[in-house]
Parts: structure tokens; C-alpha cells; sequence
């Protein structure tokens, strides 16, 4: 009776420590790529940067900046109409030029800081998930345009973007400090994995069903590629602008697309710790049918 329940202890521990294992995985996977692509300032550049070549991005990135631009002249407005055209041209062949990509790397680097940096106050409305300021890109057509018209063109005060809106209370920073911790959680999760090997009866099957686990949370990443952008379409103060929108979608996209390629090893990973795991249980399950019984 007392093996009996001994060996039930040993089951149910082993089962508890794989289970809070992939609890725990499925918890620091996700933080290490949030922490490497958007809370780290260079991996948020290096994903969204091709963003700037995106004909329909640059459409409406276009629209913005003749908006931007086109306030700030200093001209009459019986001028607009005249000069639209010559700012939309400006803002074309300024998305052509070398400087254009620069222009863009620091936009994303000033919008990067101007996100992060911003710490909500229970007073002020809420914050944006995201702040793009395009105020490089905007300097960069007003000093064309002043060039070819040879006037000196004011920039205007303010040049960002709100995208989407957060709940009170620093959400946002709050979720970025937790994500920094993903190699602690990643090296909690595999010491659980291996206490749970160390008790467990049958290491075979328990390293199979954590392999199966990990997998599975594998696959959930891999269908980041139509989860991801589905659910930033529907995140709240969506639909704010045609440049936020595009943004955010081309963001999301690519976001999708990267966290899927991240999961494929961690598919792989699983599936072999799975058959590895199987064809041990199944050997060593051999092995003891094949050892002799003891005579009396």
C-alpha cells in the first residue's frame, strides 16, 4: 500500500512540475521575442524598417506629410491648391533618395523613445500603444521643397502619430519590465522540466509529454502569421488614421511573419524531445520485460 501510494506522489509531482514546466515556457518564449523585437530599440528598427518601402505605407505616409507640410509653408491659403501638388511631388522624390531610409531609421528610433518614455498619468487621457513621429521624414520634404522654392519652410510643432490607446495604470510599462525577465523565466522553466524527469517513474513518457507540450506551444507561434495581424486590426483606437492604420497593419504582418519563423525550432525542438522520449520509454520498457524474475 505504501509503494502503491509512493509511486502515485512520485506520478503526480512529476506531472505537476512538467505541467508549471510548460506553463512557464509558454510564459518566457513569447517574453524573449517581445523583449528582442519591440521593447529593445534595434529590434524594433530592424522590424519595421522595410516598412518604408511598402507602396501602400509610402501612399499614405505621402498624404500625411503634404497635411504636415502643408500647414507650415508660411503661404497664403489662396496658395494651397498651388502648392499641394509641389509638396506631393517633394515627398515622392524625397522617398527616393538615399536620405530617405535614414530619415526612417530615426523615425523609428524617435518613436521608439517617445513610446516607451511616456509614463501615464491617472490626470491625462489615455496613452497611445504606440507614438510614430515622422519628424525626420517631414524635415526632410520641407527642406527639399524650401530648396526648390527657395524659401525657408517652418517644420511643424508637433509630428506624431498616435496608434491605438492603452488602459490606465502604465500597462505598457509594465509588460515591458516583465519581458526583460524571460531568461529567468526560460531557465525556471527548465528546471522544472528536469525535476519533473528526475522524480517522475517513467522519464521516457514525461520527457515525450513535455516534448509534445512544447510543440504544441510551437504551433500556437506558428499561427502568429494570422492571429497577430487579425488581432491588432481589432485592438482598441484602431481606425484613428490612414497612415496609423497602414502602419500597424504592415507592423503586424511582419510581426506575425517573424514570430512564426522563431517557433519553427521550437517545433522542431519539441517533436524530437517527444520521439526521443518514446523511443526511450519503449526501450527501456524492453529491457525490463527481458530481465530474467528472480527464482524464490
Amino acid at each position: 500500500m505504501y509503494l502503491k501510494f509512493k509511486d502515485f506522489m512520485r506520478t503526480f509531482l512529476s506531472a505537476l512540475l512538467a505541467l508549471l514546466s510548460l506553463v512557464v515556457t509558454a510564459g518566457g518564449l513569447p517574453s524573449a521575442w517581445i523583449d528582442g523585437n519591440l521593447v529593445q530599440e534595434s529590434g524594433f528598427v530592424a522590424l519595421a524598417a522595410p516598412l518604408a518601402d511598402d507602396a501602400d505605407f509610402q501612399a499614405a505616409l505621402s498624404d500625411s506629410l503634404v497635411k504636415e507640410v502643408t500647414g507650415n509653408t508660411g503661404l497664403p491659403e489662396q496658395l494651397d491648391s498651388f502648392v499641394e501638388p509641389l509638396i506631393r511631388d517633394a515627398a515622392g522624390a524625397v522617398m527616393g533618395s538615399p536620405g530617405y531610409s535614414t530619415a526612417w531609421t530615426e523615425t523609428l528610433r524617435l518613436s521608439h523613445a517617445f513610446t516607451f518614455a511616456r509614463a501615464p498619468e491617472p490626470a491625462e487621457s489615455a496613452p497611445a500603444v504606440l507614438t510614430l513621429d515622422i519628424g525626420p521624414v517631414v524635415r526632410l520634404v520641407a527642406e527639399s521643397l524650401g530648396g526648390g522654392l527657395g524659401l525657408d519652410i517652418p517644420l511643424p510643432s508637433d509630428t506624431t502619430i498616435d496608434i491605438g490607446s492603452i488602459e490606465r495604470g502604465g500597462v505598457l510599462s509594465g509588460v515591458a519590465e516583465a519581458v526583460q525577465a524571460w531568461k529567468l523565466y526560460l531557465a525556471g522553466a527548465g528546471i522544472l522540466a528536469l525535476l519533473a524527469l528526475v522524480i517522475a517513474r517513467r522519464r521516457g513518457t514525461t520527457l515525450a509529454l513535455l516534448g509534445l507540450g512544447v510543440a504544441g506551444i510551437g504551433v500556437v507561434g506558428l499561427l502568429a502569421r494570422i492571429w497577430v495581424p487579425g488581432t491588432a486590426a481589432r485592438a482598441p483606437g484602431s481606425g484613428t488614421s490612414a497612415i496609423a492604420d497602414v502602419f500597424v497593419t504592415g507592423l503586424a504582418e511582419r510581426a506575425g511573419a517573424d514570430l512564426a519563423a522563431s517557433s519553427m525550432p521550437v517545433v522542431v525542438g519539441g517533436v524530437l524531445a517527444l520521439i526521443i522520449g518514446v523511443v526511450g520509454q519503449l526501450a527501456f520498457g524492453r529491457r525490463r520485460r527481458a530481465q530474467p524474475t528472480a527464482q524464490p
